[in-house]
C-alpha cells in the first residue's frame, strides 16, 4: 500500500471541507480532502501526476497521480458560473504535470466580486481505496506546504456476473452542466449499483461512477445524454438515474428556452404557446394533488366566458330571474349532496359547503345591490362573487386561496342558468381514458363524469388541498396541479402519463415507455386487490413482531373508507374539519356527534383525536390571533389552545362524551414541553371528574418540532404515548416552510437528519415503556416502513388508501433487517441516499 504526500496548491489559509460554502464539498460528496481560502492567484500541481481533466469554465481541473489517485482541484464556489472568466489555463489534458507546476491563474478581484467564495478544495474524488491522513488545516500554508497524505491504491473494477442491460436517454436542463456538485451526486448513486454505469454525450462517454470522468464528459445545459447500465436491476438503476438527472441532481433546472435573437423575438414568444408537436417527450413537473398512475389521452378543458350585458331589465324583474336561478342550482346542488358513488362522502361535504356559499347572505346582498343600480341579474352575479374572489386573496392566505374554486364555481353554475350558456365545460362524450387538462378545474367539472371514463387530471394551477384534488382522491383517481402553463400547450388527443406518486406528467412519451407504463399498472392493480383481500388481517412481520396500521381521518366519510380498507385504528383525526371556513365555532354537541359518528364507523377501533391544531397557516373567522411576523413560529396548536381555554374545554367535552368511553385517546399538537401537557392534562381530569367518568383517558403528546424529539423522555413521563408528525418535523428541522414554493421541494421526510430525531424520540418514550406512533406524511410512503420499524416504532398511521399494500408490505419485513438498514441509513447525507437503501434492498417498492 503506498502513501501520497499532497503539497498546498494555493496559498492562504487550510482549513476544513466542512467549512466549504457547498454542500457537495461541505458533505463531502465529491470526496475527502481539505480546502484553502487563497491569498495567491495562482493554482499549482499538489503532486506529480498526468491532467485528466479540465473543466469547460476553466475554474477545476483533475490530474491522476503515479499511484493512480485523482485529485480534483476547484478553485473557488460557483464559479462555474462564471463561464470561464477571469481564469486562465496554462496546461492541456493529457500533459504530465510537476509538483508545483503553474495550472490555473485566476484573477482574484474578479472573483472576490462575482463569486460565492474564493475557497479552492483539493479533494481526492476516487477515494473508495483511499484514506485521508495528516490533515494540516486552522493556519496559514504557503504554496508547497504539506497539506495532507493519502494512503491506499484505486479499486479494483468488479467482475459482472449478469449480464443485463438498459438503457435511458435523458435532456440535461442543469444551466451550468455537469459541474463538481451534479457530478458528485451522479456519481455517488451510480456507485450503489455493483454493476457499471455509463454516461454518454456527443460521442463521448464516461465512467458513471468518477467524477471526474462525469466532469470531463463536457455535457451541457439542454445535452442529450444517455445512461447505459450493466447488471442486476439494471432497469431500475438506470430509472433510477435518469430520474435523479431529470430532477437536476441537487442544482435547480431550466427548461430548454434558446435566447432568440431580437428580429426572432416575437417568433419565439408566440412559440411559446404553441401545442407540443408529437414525437418529442415533454416533462412536466407539479404538486401531488391526488396518488395514482395512469396512462391515457388528453382532453382539453377551456373556460369560455359568456358575454353579458350590464343593464337590466328592470329591478323587479332581475331580483326575480336572481331568485329562479339560485332555486334552481340550490336543487341541483342537493341532487348532488344525495349522489352516492365513488368519493361520495367527499362529494357530499363538497357540495354541502357550496350550497353554505349559494345562501351566504354576503353574497346576494351585493348582488342585490348590484341590481337595485340597473344592472342584470348576471352581470351583477358575477361582480358580486369576484368581489368576494378577491377578498379572498388578498387575505394571502394558501388555505383560503384554493376556495376561490369554489365560489368561481359557484358563480358559474348561476350564471348558466341565467344565460343558458357556460355549462358543464367537460365534454358530454369522453374517451375512456380521458386525462382532463384544465387552466384549472373546478368540482362541479367533475360532478356529472363517470369515473370509468376520467383516467386522471392535469392543471396549470390549483392547490393539493382543494376541493377538487379532494374529489379526485376520493374517486382514485391520479391528479397533478400546479403544473404551470405549459400545461396549456398539451394538446387534444396527445398521449399522456400523470403520475400522482410522483407529481409529474409526460405528453408524448416514447411508445416502449406508454407499454411499460401500462404493463405496471396492471400488475399493481393486480398486486392491490390481493392486498386488499388480506387487509383486514393483523399486521406482523415475517418474524411476528406486532405492527399496527392505523389510517389519517380529515372528515367523517374518511372513517369508513378507512374501515374498508382495512385500518385498525384511526391514528390521526384532524378535528379542524369542524372549525374551519364557519362565522362560529362548532358547539359542543355538533363536535360530540361528530366524534361520535367517527368512532361508530370505525368499529370499536381506536380513535385518536388531535385536539385543534389552528394557528399558523389555518386562521380562523371567530378566533382573533395577532398579526404575526412568522406564523408558524407563533401561536399555534397547543400554544392556542392554552391561550382559548374554553374553546379547548368545549373540544375535550365532547371527546369524552363518546360511547364506548375510553375508545377515543386525546392527541395534543405542538407540544414542545412537559408543563404543556400537564397543563392540558390538568384540564381534561377536571371534565372527567364534572361527567363522572372514572376510566384513565389516555393522553398523547404529537412530536412535531426538534425539541419535542430531543426531550421526548420528558415528556413521555407526562403522556401514555407520543405520535410523530413528520411534515412539521421536517419542515422545523430542515429549516425549509413547507409552504414555501421555493424551498417545499426540497423538504425530505426521509432526510437522514429526520430520521434522527425520529429514533431519539423512540429512545426517550422508551425509558418511560411508552408506545411511538408516525402519523406524518412518511408514514404513507412504504419506503419509510422498514426504517421507521428498524427505528422503534410499533404503529403507523397512514392515508386510508394506502393500508392494505402498507400492510402486505410490513408482513414480508424481518425486525434485524430493519434495524440494520434503519441504523445504515442513519450514517448516510441525504434523503435520496436512504432512498437509493431502500430501494436496492427491496426492489419491488
Amino acid at each position: 500500500m503506498s502513501t501520497l504526500r499532497l503539497v498546498s496548491p494555493v496559498a492562504g489559509w487550510a482549513t476544513g471541507l466542512e467549512e466549504v460554502p457547498d454542500p457537495a464539498f461541505a458533505q463531502r460528496m465529491v470526496g475527502d480532502g481539505i480546502a484553502v481560502d487563497p491569498t495567491s492567484p495562482e493554482l499549482r500541481a499538489p503532486c506529480d501526476g498526468v491532467i485528466v481533466s479540465v473543466h469547460a469554465s476553466r475554474h477545476a481541473c483533475t490530474l491522476r497521480s503515479d499511484s493512480g489517485a485523482e485529485i480534483l482541484l476547484h478553485i473557488g464556489v460557483d464559479t462555474v458560473d462564471l463561464r470561464g472568466e477571469g481564469f486562465t489555463v496554462r496546461v492541456r489534458e493529457g500533459q504530465s504535470v510537476r509538483t508545483g507546476e503553474l495550472l490555473i491563474s485566476f484573477d482574484m478581484d474578479l472573483l472576490a466580486r462575482k463569486a460565492r467564495s474564493l475557497v479552492t478544495s483539493m479533494v481526492v474524488v476516487n477515494g473508495e481505496g483511499y484514506t485521508v491522513t495528516d490533515r494540516v488545516q486552522d493556519r496559514a500554508v504557503a504554496v508547497g506546504d504539506p497539506l495532507l497524505s493519502i494512503a491506499g491504491q484505486a479499486p479494483v473494477a468488479q467482475v459482472l456476473v449478469s449480464t443485463e442491460t438498459a438503457e435511458q436517454r435523458v435532456r440535461l436542463l442543469i444551466p451550468h452542466g455537469l459541474h463538481a456538485r451534479p457530478s458528485a451526486a451522479f456519481s455517488r448513486h451510480a456507485r450503489l449499483h455493483a454493476g457499471t454505469v455509463t454516461l454518454s454525450g456527443k460521442e463521448r462517454s464516461a465512467n458513471g461512477k468518477s467524477v471526474v470522468a462525469l466532469m470531463g464528459l463536457g455535457a451541457r445545459h439542454g445535452d442529450t445524454l444517455t445512461i447505459t447500465v450493466r447488471g442486476e436491476q439494471a432497469e431500475r438503476v438506470a430509472r433510477e438515474l435518469a430520474e435523479l438527472v431529470i430532477s437536476g441532481l441537487g442544482d435547480p433546472v431550466h427548461p430548454i428556452a434558446e435566447q432568440p435573437a431580437a428580429a426572432e423575438q416575437t417568433r419565439a414568444t408566440e412559440s411559446s404557446t404553441l401545442p407540443f408537436a408529437p414525437g418529442t417527450e415533454v416533462l412536466l413537473k407539479g404538486t401531488i394533488a391526488a396518488p395514482g398512475i395512469a396512462v391515457g389521452h388528453a382532453v382539453r378543458v377551456v373556460e369560455e366566458q359568456p358575454e353579458l350585458s350590464e343593464s337590466g331589465r328592470g329591478v323587479a324583474e332581475e331580483q326575480r330571474r336572481l331568485g329562479e336561478a339560485l332555486a334552481s342550482v340550490r336543487r341541483e346542488l342537493e341532487a348532488l349532496v344525495e349522489k352516492e358513488g365513488a368519493g361520495s362522502a367527499a362529494r357530499t361535504e363538497i357540495f354541502r359547503a357550496h350550497l353554505s356559499l349559494l345562501d351566504d347572505p354576503e353574497l346576494t346582498d351585493a348582488a342585490s345591490q348590484q341590481i337595485s343600480a340597473g344592472r342584470s341579474a348576471a352581470w351583477a352575479w358575477r361582480a358580486a362573487v369576484e368581489q368576494h374572489v378577491k377578498v379572498l386573496h388578498d387575505l394571502d392566505d394558501p388555505l383560503l386561496a384554493e376556495r376561490v374554486g369554489d365560489l368561481r364555481d359557484i358563480g358559474r353554475r348561476v350564471i348558466a342558468r341565467l344565460t343558458g350558456k357556460g355549462g358543464s365545460r367537460v365534454p358530454a362524450e369522453l374517451p375512456r381514458d380521458a386525462i382532463l387538462v384544465a387552466d384549472e378545474l373546478l368540482p362541479s367539472d367533475l360532478a356529472a363524469v363517470p369515473p370509468e371514463r376520467l383516467a386522471a387530471l392535469c392543471t396549470a394551477r390549483g392547490g393539493p388541498t382543494s376541493h377538487v384534488a379532494i374529489l379526485a382522491a376520493g374517486m382514485g383517481i391520479p391528479a397533478v396541479v400546479a403544473v404551470g402553463d405549459a400545461a396549456l400547450r398539451v394538446p387534444d388527443g396527445a398521449a399522456m402519463i400523470v403520475d400522482g406518486d410522483r407529481g409529474e406528467t409526460r405528453v408524448f412519451p416514447p411508445n416502449e415507455t406508454l407499454e411499460a407504463t401500462v404493463h405496471a399498472i396492471a400488475a399493481r392493480t393486480a398486486r392491490r386487490e390481493a392486498n386488499l383481500a388480506h387487509a383486514h388481517e393483523g399486521c406482523r412481520t415475517a418474524d411476528g413482531v406486532r405492527i399496527e396500521v392505523f389510517a389519517n381521518v380529515g372528515r367523517p366519510g374518511d372513517a369508513a373508507a378507512a374501515t374498508a380498507k382495512g385500518a385498525e385504528g384511526c391514528g390521526l383525526l384532524r378535528t379542524e374539519f369542524l372549525f374551519l371556513e364557519r362565522v362560529t365555532a362548532p358547539s359542543e354537541a355538533e363536535q360530540a356527534a361528530q366524534y361520535q359518528e367517527i368512532a361508530d364507523a370505525m368499529r370499536g377501533h381506536p380513535v385518536v383525536i388531535r385536539t385543534l391544531d389552528v394557528g399558523g397557516d389555518k386562521p380562523l373567522a371567530y378566533l382573533p390571533l395577532p398579526k404575526e411576523e412568522n406564523p408558524v413560529l407563533g401561536l399555534r396548536g397547543v400554544r392556542v389552545s392554552l391561550r382559548h381555554p374554553d374553546l379547548l374545554r368545549a373540544q375535550l367535552r365532547a371527546i369524552l362524551r363518546v360511547k364506548p368511553v375510553g375508545v377515543c385517546r386525546i392527541l395534543v399538537p405542538m407540544v414542545t414541553s412537559a408543563s404543556e401537557m400537564r397543563a392540558v392534562r390538568e384540564i381534561i381530569e377536571e371534565e372527567r371528574e364534572a361527567l363522572g367518568i372514572t376510566e384513565r383517558i389516555s393522553v398523547g403528546a404529537m412530536i412535531e418540532v426538534p425539541v419535542a424529539a430531543v426531550l421526548a423522555d420528558r415528556l413521555a413521563a407526562e403522556a401514555d404515548f407520543l405520535s410523530i408528525g413528520t411534515n412539521d418535523l421536517t419542515q422545523y428541522a430542515l429549516a425549509m416552510d413547507r409552504g414555501n414554493p421555493h424551498v417545499a421541494a426540497q423538504l425530505d421526510g426521509l432526510h437522514p437528519g429526520v430520521l434522527r430525531l425520529v429514533g431519539q424520540a423512540v429512545e426517550g418514550a422508551r425509558k418511560h415503556g411508552r408506545p411511538v406512533a408516525v402519523c406524518g406524511g412518511i408514514a404513507s410512503d412504504p419506503r419509510a416502513a422498514p426504517l421507521l420499524i428498524g427505528l422503534g416504532v410499533t404503529e403507523l398511521s397512514a392515508t386510508p388508501a394506502v393500508v392494505p399494500d402498507l400492510k402486505a408490505f410490513i408482513r414480508t419485513l424481518t425486525l434485524p433487517q430493519c434495524v440494520e438498514v434503519a441504523r445504515t441509513a442513519l450514517r448516510f447525507e441525504s434523503g435520496d441516499e436512504v432512498r437509493a437503501l431502500v430501494t436496492s434492498t427491496w426492489p419491488g417498492l
